[in-house]
């Protein structure tokens, strides 16, 4: 195995056990500051990053079966990283749900490692599908679903020539 493969690999497992770690701090540590409309708001968060996984897992799928390259639909038109912005959705609602600096801490580690996570898979993406996933990129936002909506909306009203 190589050196990357290994440091991948070691990464894979330190997201995982932080997973872990966080989801059993969180059944724990429930609402443990009595904030109970920060509780709901987690709860309501943890929806959308569940929703945000499927359709995206859905919407690669269905690209992968059909032979596209880059994936631009479903989730995709609106950002290039569905499933991390799911997954950081979910993290940073068992932070609200457990409401503890614990939480905190390994919510806060394991958003960071996301972010890495998704700047090397920019460069595989790169290197992967070139050219195409460059101009994906000028038109995607990485993770920013607001901008990705605005952006989706402008570029549906420029093709109907409105």
């Amino acid at each position: 195995m190589h050196k990357k493969s290994i440091s991948h690999l070691m990464g894979h497992i330190a997201y995982i056990g932080l997973y872990g770690v966080m989801i059993i701090s969180t059944i724990f540590l429930y609402n443990s500051a009595n904030l109970v409309e920060l509780l709901y708001a987690g709860w309501i968060i943890m929806a959308f990053g569940i929703i945000f996984l499927l359709w995206s897992s859905k919407s690669r799928k269905k690209g992968h079966e059909e032979g596209i390259g880059v994936v631009e639909s479903g989730m995709y038109a609106f950002v290039r990283h569905p499933e991390f912005l799911g997954h950081i959705l979910i993290i940073f609602a068992l932070v609200i749900i457990s409401q503890h600096w614990i939480s905190l801490i390994v919510g806060t580690t394991l958003i960071i490692l996301l972010c890495l996570a998704m700047i090397e898979e920019e460069k595989r993406n790169m290197e992967k599908f070139g050219d195409a996933y460059r101009d994906y990129r000028k038109r995607v936002p990485r993770i920013n679903l607001i901008a990705g909506i605005i952006k989706q909306i402008y570029s549906q009203r420029e093709n109907k020539g409105g």
